[in-house]
């Protein structure tokens, strides 16, 4: 039994090296109405597409006509499972191409668009930049477009990232026991008190 489970692991990773899963994300958020949108496409062919706004300390996510309502707290376990999850994946990703556009906008105050822009375009060079730092053979590009007779602040961030299932599933179960452990605790702390 465990040499057959032995056998798929190593055809698993050997496959997820040979031929890895290419990834591309697709996200936008309106800043001033807190609403956004999700699009994850997966080897180019299956498209997954979420809405998402935040209202009263919640986020709805909307698929497909089905709405979830989620909690936005520190103890929330399905967003501790998302990042640690996101943390894990960061490190053993191959991020191929990763974007930043804003449209920054105050109606009739030029100044104030301008001063905003400039700011955004700092701020966001210096976290690519960062990221950069950390996965040199990637290409990352930075565009921040002023509108003088609007007021707008739209984010958009597009990403392309090439992963091995072998990492996916490791990170998966990582996040997983690293959630497991924390409601233990969380419950151990409560119990306690």
């Amino acid at each position: 039994m465990w040499y057959l489970f032995f056998l798929f692991t190593v055809f698993l990773t050997i496959f997820s090296l040979a031929y890895p899963f290419l990834v591309e994300f697709d996200i936008r958020l309106n800043v001033l109405k807190l609403k956004g949108r999700l699009k994850v496409k997966l080897f180019g062919i299956i498209k997954i597409e979420y809405k998402i706004r935040i209202k009263h300390g919640y986020i709805y996510i909307n698929h497909k006509n089905f709405e979830r309502k989620e909690k936005i707290s520190a103890t929330n376990v399905n967003l501790m499972f998302l990042l640690d999850l996101v943390k894990q994946l960061y490190f053993r990703q191959q991020l191929i191409t990763l974007g930043f556009v804003s449209n920054f906008g105050y109606i009739n105050d030029s100044c104030n668009t301008a001063v905003g822009c400039g700011a955004i375009d700092v701020i966001s060079k210096g976290v690519l930049s960062k990221i950069k730092n950390n996965k040199k053979s990637s290409h990352i590009f930075v565009s921040v477009e002023p509108k003088y007779n609007q007021d707008v602040c739209n984010f958009r961030l597009t990403t392309s990232v090439r992963n091995s299932l072998f990492d996916i599933i490791y990170s998966l179960l990582y996040a997983a026991l690293n959630i497991r452990s924390k409601k233990y605790v969380h419950r151990k702390r409560r119990n306690n008190t």
